[in-house]
């Protein structure tokens, strides 16, 4: 990239056609091997955008399809911050709620029915409809910290399907 005193008419051209596709500075600049300065100087010029347009309407589309954000922003080339700000702004919220605070309500059944060592975790957060490590870090707040017993396990042979390692030791009764 040297420096060069002008950009050609068909460089603005391209500038224009690129900055309308929604494509960023760096990435014109990049094609057309010429500063990123020159690519804002020649998009001001033109009275473009200098800056990348936000698609707000494909992004809420996405999120209501039920796409990730960050899967968003890398299908659309969009900062994964800019795509959040669009859904906050817009009052976006996921109906399974995952990624917003607990309401006072599923955060007291989950307690209580972690007290009352009612089901393992994981039961308890398909129940409750919240991620496992949100289960988890409330049912610790009720139930007290240490480590927590291990999810339902069978004794040995027990199970219908044949068991590969078996101490037999520990199958004998009596």
């Amino acid at each position: 990239m040297g420096s060069r005193w002008h950009l050609t008419p068909e460089e603005k051209k391209e500038i224009a056609r690129m900055t309308r596709a929604g494509i960023r500075q760096s990435e014109i600049s990049r094609r057309l091997n010429i500063g990123r300065d020159s690519v804002s100087k020649a998009q001001r010029a033109m009275g473009l955008p200098t800056r990348l347009v936000i698609p707000e309407k494909q992004i809420l589309r996405l999120f209501r399809r039920g796409w990730g954000g960050h899967r968003i922003s890398k299908h659309l080339h969009v900062p994964a911050n800019q795509v959040y700000a669009v859904a906050h702004r817009n009052k976006f919220r996921r109906k399974d709620g995952v990624g917003y605070p607990l309401s006072a309500q599923k955060r007291q059944q989950l307690m209580d029915d972690a007290a009352l060592h009612v089901d393992h975790g994981n039961h308890l957060a398909e129940k409750r409809a919240v991620t496992p490590q949100t289960a988890l870090r409330w049912i610790h707040r009720a139930v007290g910290p240490g480590r927590l017993r291990p999810g339902a396990s069978k004794p040995p042979l027990s199970s219908a399907f044949p068991q590969k390692h078996h101490d037999k030791k520990i199958g004998e009764r009596g």
